[in-house]
């Protein structure tokens, strides 16, 4: 009886959800409509209202489907965000995957969004801030596996579908008489399981088979494998072209061109001492008897450096023994879950982690968590702006961000775009939307990205031994170096204020996306619905600092 008996004046009108409303009912959802099938079976629900309703929920930190569905029922704000309607949660996962996608349309969403905060005065591009942060996927790093793991999980799949079909006699899956693989089993080859071809990832791995996820990974892997090999012989060959031009570079020799370098050394040191004797004997001979100054040179078979060469050669050909040994070993063993990160003691002696795919999402990648060690995760990339507005959302599967700078700084103008349009509209000053300067913090340190064309930016050095260099050079240096520019601009006044700024920025928006949003570990699996879920708590999060900013704008 103490309830107002109107339901709209259950929550207050300086709510978010009635501005969010209001805003949802001005923008363009043809995108979203796009998807939807009207005359088709029962009634569907606006997509407007799905789209309202999800938002909303990330904005209270609600993102599981299930909680959403409960709360349409007892939760004020969700109903009217929901129009008093009570869409089941089979709709609401439907519909995020359904909007899900690389230029889907949450994308456009996302840019109708960044317009109107432009349009009401948001989006000041003094100082961008650029940050990438560990977001974790919907897996457990235990389920990552190596490429011998996958192709073990690979013939237990189909040893077990052909027991299904019952035996064939053949003495063993895939091995008939002399070698030749049986017919039934198609020599461990089963048509149908998608193991054995390149798979194709579907639009999520929510809904995906285990075969599938097991055949995606595996044909990832066996990819980046072979482009990696081919990587390596390209190297190998460069080098090896050189060596035989006699120009070899400084530095380690290939391991792939370790034997024939060593080989195409002794040939040059032999033929070298060779030419020395063969100029002994012919100064012999042109002095009449009369005698030459020191005493014949050593057989090239004797002599000190091609014993030195042929020495290097039996132990290029000894590595090259092992190295295969051990990779027919790797071939034939059993690795443990997750790769094996060598048995050696020492930074020197620990042999590299191997390679892994993850079965339960194949789009994941193990990354390194300064407070977690190894996790599970995406690398998202989030430009913010000196105001707070996020400009983009990238979700990557690279594990550094060294290699971000320069798609950062594609989606920063694109975002400039759409900023300064909006602007214009607005009737607010076109110095507003006029990039400054772009703040990374120490992993995108590097030559390259000092060099980068675009806007002018700062990149705090961090560890110069990781970028190619021992450290900051001396005045007295001849040589001008981009990374000793970078840390001089560091060093100055403005420097120093700018940079300042970035903190605040970058970890105070990916703080209110872990902490307010809930953004911690991303519910759906595959990097198109990864992307998605990044892409709307970002809409969410720049809608909510509109609402904040809104009575304090011009």
């Amino acid at each position: 009886m103490f309830l107002p008996l109107d339901m709209q004046s259950w929550v207050p009108k300086d709510h978010f959800v009635w501005f969010l409303v209001d805003v949802a009912g001005q923008l363009d959802i043809s995108a979203l409509q796009a998807g939807t099938s009207p005359g088709r079976g029962r009634p569907g629900y606006d997509p407007q209202m799905l789209a309202t309703l999800v938002m909303y929920a990330m904005s209270c930190g609600v993102r599981s489907s299930r909680e959403i569905e409960d709360r349409t029922r007892t939760d004020a704000g969700f109903r009217v965000a929901s129009g008093n309607q009570f869409p089941d949660h089979s709709t609401l996962c439907r519909f995020r995957q359904r909007t899900g996608g690389e230029d889907g349309p949450l994308e456009d969403l996302f840019t109708q969004v960044l317009y109107v905060c432009a349009v009401a005065g948001l989006g000041r591009l003094r100082v961008i801030s650029v940050d990438g942060s560990k977001i974790w996927a919907d897996a457990a790093k235990e389920a990552n596996r190596t490429l011998e793991g996958l192709r073990k999980l690979s013939r237990k799949v189909l040893e077990e579908a052909a027991a299904a079909d019952g035996d064939c006699g053949c003495g063993g899956h895939g091995h008939g008489e002399g070698g030749a693989g049986c017919g039934c089993c198609d020599g461990g080859m089963l048509p149908g399981l998608g193991l054995c071809g390149p798979a194709v990832l579907p639009q999520g791995w929510g809904g995906a088979s285990r075969n599938e996820r097991i055949a995606a990974a595996l044909a990832d892997l066996e990819a980046a494998r072979e482009a990696e090999d081919a990587a390596r012989r390209a190297a190998a060959e460069a080098y090896l072209a050189k060596a035989r031009a006699g120009q070899a570079p400084p530095g380690r020799i290939p391991e792939e061109a370790a034997v024939a370098v060593a080989e195409i050394a002794l040939e040059q040191a032999a033929a070298a001492q060779q030419a020395r004797c063969d100029a002994y004997d012919q100064r012999v001979a042109a002095s009449a008897g009369r005698g030459v100054r020191g005493t014949r040179p050593a057989p090239p078979e004797q002599a000190a450096p091609v014993r030195r060469c042929r020495e290097r050669l039996a132990a290029a050909r000894k590595a090259a023994r092992a190295r295969a040994a051990a990779e027919a070993e790797a071939e034939a063993g059993h690795p443990p879950p997750g790769g094996d990160s060598g048995t050696g003691t020492g930074k020197r002696n620990k042999k590299p982690p191997r390679p892994v795919r993850n079965i339960t999402d194949p789009d994941s990648r193990a990354m390194h968590c300064t407070r977690n060690g190894t996790v599970q995760a995406y690398n998202c990339q989030l430009p913010r702006s000196d105001d707070g507005l996020f400009l983009s959302a990238r979700a990557t599967q690279d594990t550094g961000d060294a290699a971000q700078v320069e798609p950062t700084l594609a989606s920063i103008a694109a975002a400039q775009k759409i900023i300064a349009a909006g602007h214009q509209a607005g009737g607010h000053s076109p110095v507003l939307s006029v990039i400054g300067t772009i703040a990374y913090d120490a992993g995108y340190f590097s030559e390259k990205n000092c060099t980068a064309g675009g806007p002018d930016r700062l990149i705090a050095t961090g560890s110069w031994t990781s970028a190619g260099s021992q450290g900051p050079h001396t005045p007295a240096c001849q040589h001008q170096d981009p990374r000793d520019q970078m840390a001089h601009n560091l060093s100055t006044r403005q420097g120093r204020d700018i940079y300042r700024r970035r903190a605040p920025l970058s970890e105070g928006g990916f703080s209110f996306l872990k902490d307010r949003i809930g953004l911690r570990q991303f519910s759906m699996r595959g990097l198109p619905l990864v992307q998605a879920e990044l892409t709307l708590a970002a809409t969410v999060s720049n809608l909510m600092l509109l609402h904040r900013r809104l009575p304090g704008l011009p």
